[in-house]
């Protein structure tokens, strides 16, 4: 089985450490969420499904407190993975400037 040239680009960007990639990819390396946080592959881990929910309801929560436009945060976490947005056909859209 082939990996997908999105998927791959969705590894380099998440993975820094070329090892963590090598044994991921080509070891097939089974990842546990704790170790996932420590790579940087994702932001939390939770015991369950209601803390996962819970989790994500007290970010968004505190990102609304922000007053964040959600088109501007999406688009800064676009520019966050160009090479994965470039190969999934996701495009910048011009962002007017802060006011703050």
């Amino acid at each position: 089985m082939t990996l997908a040239d999105y998927f791959l680009a969705m590894i380099r960007s998440k993975i820094g450490s070329a090892g963590a990639r090598r044994d991921l990819v080509l070891k097939t390396a089974k990842i546990r969420g704790e170790e996932a946080v420590r790579m940087g592959m994702v932001d939390s881990a939770h015991g369950t499904a209601e803390e996962t929910v819970d989790a994500a309801v007290r970010l968004a929560e505190e990102l609304g407190k922000k007053r964040w436009d959600g088109k501007v945060y999406a688009e800064i976490r676009k520019s966050l993975f160009p090479e994965l947005c470039g190969l999934l056909g996701l495009k910048d859209v011009a962002v007017l400037p802060s006011h703050l």
